[in-house]
């Protein structure tokens, strides 16, 4: 359905740019050979609608406005959580916890105060957190951060943040319309505001 209807802004707006996307790397490949069997008969409008992963499509806009970058993957963030809970006694909790808490809570939602933090409603997380360990776990948060901030590393939550706040300031946009498949993500919140960005406010 989402390949259809990107096909079918493509063809009722002939000056029109489509943006399909999705945040599986499979899916936009199924995507991308579907969509050369739909409009094997009208192959101009491929130059007009692309088909690309959310985290691709982003880091490649991105990179388009601030430069090449390189992305904090989990690699590189576990050690850095370890460190960081030996230094502020957070060790009770278990790498997976820690892990799971920036992904899900922190870094998706881009919590970077102690007020955010303290008030979020942690959806989907079975442990509940009363003020005092918030607040230890936002200090061993915010010694993960130092580190990736120095090394000129940002994490894909971020990017997209940053990248929807650059887009929407200004006038020439890439895309025209967005067509966005499995987007109920919690972790896609930021990259969805960036790809509403991208796109013509009337569309």
């Amino acid at each position: 359905m989402a390949l259809h209807r990107a096909v079918f802004l493509a063809r009722t707006h002939p000056d029109a740019r489509v943006l399909l996307s999705t945040f599986s790397d499979t899916l936009t490949n199924a995507l991308r050979t579907r969509l050369i069997r739909l409009i094997s008969h009208e192959p101009r409008l491929g130059k007009r609608l692309e088909v690309h992963a959310m985290n691709a499509i982003g880091r490649r806009l991105y990179e388009l406005h601030f430069g090449r970058t390189h992305i904090a993957f989990h690699e590189v963030i576990q050690p850095l959580l370890a460190e960081a809970a030996r230094e502020v006694d957070a060790q009770r909790f278990s790498r997976h916890f820690l892990l799971a808490e920036w992904e899900e809570v922190i870094d998706a939602w881009q919590l970077d105060t102690w007020e955010a933090y303290r008030d979020v409603r942690r959806l989907g997380r079975k442990t509940r957190l009363p003020e005092l360990q918030r607040a230890a776990l936002l200090s061993m948060f915010d010694r993960v951060r130092s580190p990736l901030q120095s090394r000129g590393c940002v994490i894909y939550a971020g990017m997209f943040s940053r990248l929807a706040a650059q887009l929407a300031a200004r006038r020439h946009l890439p895309f025209d319309f967005a067509v966005v498949d499995e987007a109920a993500d919690i972790r896609g919140r930021e990259a969805i505001s960036a790809i509403v960005a991208c796109i013509r406010p009337d569309a």
